[in-house]
């Protein structure tokens, strides 16, 4: 803390930080939200899969974020939300501990919000940040073992996308993304499927099946992108604040 206990916290409007990632982590709270905004999606994970939201359809292009550094969506993904701020695991185990990038340029040594009181406690705005960052993480482990249980019941298969390329240039082959095997999610015996919503894996399963027609959002977008001018070197990212001065953090 002693290292952090002078710096301040400046905010900036451009989610530039965030124009090179196609695809990012979710936890399950996302989903009612994600749902209407782009496609969630599972990707390998050691022997299981992750819980992801499809930004692109393109590598390292956000599709959701504008040449000038705009969110073209009503759904923020909450890992890019608590930039520069991270869950941390000390080596030697432990309790989890609040991380910041602190060579970004939204740490200050002058200017911002001050992220410690005087008498060194965390500031309201620091405050915040550890209660949504919390949030986030703890909503964690129920995802992982939601997401589990639909592989254990060999739900999730291969997505095969294919794009048809713009100026007769042939067709796109998008890899490494998986779906859930509806079909086979509906053949369950009533006992899997019992098992499937005692885990809390079906308000997942549902809100992936009906967030798989966002791919139409991604194509617009890409469309739209086609036309927009370059965009300038990305710029720091921090949570919006509101008229009063505070973090606004809304899953």
């Amino acid at each position: 803390m002693e290292t952090h206990r002078h710096k301040r916290l400046l905010p900036t409007p451009s989610y530039l930080y965030a124009l090179g990632q196609a695809i990012v982590p979710l936890v399950g709270v996302e989903c009612a939200q994600a749902v209407h905004n782009f496609p969630i999606v599972f990707t390998p994970y050691g022997e299981s899969y992750v819980l992801m939201g499809l930004l692109s359809l393109q590598p390292d292009r956000n599709m959701f974020v504008s040449a000038d550094g705009k969110w073209l969506g009503s759904y923020i993904p909450a890992i890019l939300r608590q930039y520069p701020f991270a869950v941390g695991l000390p080596a030697e185990g432990g309790e989890p501990v609040l991380c910041v990038d602190a060579d970004c340029d939204l740490i200050s040594d002058t200017e911002g919000q001050p992220m410690f009181e005087m008498d060194g406690s965390p500031s309201e705005i620091l405050r915040k940040i550890i209660e949504f960052v919390g949030e986030l993480e703890r909503s964690r482990p129920g995802t992982i073992r939601a997401v589990n249980m639909l592989v254990k019941h060999n739900l999730i298969i291969p997505w095969d996308i294919t794009l048809q390329g713009r100026n007769g240039q042939g067709q796109q082959k998008v890899n490494g993304l998986f779906r859930l095997d509806e079909a086979a999610l509906n053949a369950l015996t009533p006992d899997d499927f019992m098992e499937i919503r005692a885990a809390g894996a079906l308000p997942i399963a549902y809100a992936h099946l009906l967030s798989l027609n966002c791919i139409d959002n991604l194509v617009r977008l890409s469309t739209l992108q086609v036309s927009a001018p370059a965009a300038a070197k990305p710029a720091p990212f921090a949570p919006a604040i509101d008229n009063d001065g505070d973090l606004v953090f809304n899953f």
